[in-house]
């Protein structure tokens, strides 16, 4: 991609967004745009599809999600998937809408065996039942 291209990174300030924002900064790509949480609301489609109309990226990188930790993940289990969804179908498809050239869509979830020997390393993966 020219490094001129208009990257849009979802989720910049966090784990991995703010990661690849830094990593694309280091590869000489300076036409990163990002928004907090209360700049744009990926959860409200007017917002996001205003977003895309304004600033027509080229390029987007979706690493935003509504996370917490394993009890909020078991105690909200409706709300995180729900919320989770409206961000990928917002910015997912508005970036189809836009003719967005490139979309990176990034997820996770808890994939670590369950009584992995701490720190764990890379072996353990899928080795065991999984937390």
């Amino acid at each position: 991609m020219d490094k001129s291209a208009k990257i849009y990174v979802a989720g910049h300030h966090g784990l991995v967004g703010s990661a690849i924002w830094n990593n694309l900064k280091e590869r000489g790509y300076n036409n990163l745009v990002g928004r907090s949480h209360k700049e744009l609301d990926l959860l409200d489609p007017i917002a996001v599809k205003k977003f895309f109309d304004e600033e027509k990226p080229d390029a987007v990188i979706l690493a935003a999600a509504h996370v917490g930790g394993i009890m909020a993940n078991l105690q909200y289990r409706a709300d995180f998937i729900y919320q989770n969804l409206q961000i990928q179908q917002n910015v997912i498809g508005e970036s189809f809408r836009h003719g967005v050239k490139k979309l990176l869509f990034l997820g996770s979830t808890c994939i670590y065996p369950r009584e992995a020997p701490q720190p764990m390393k890379e072996e353990v993966l899928l080795t065991s039942p999984l937390e």
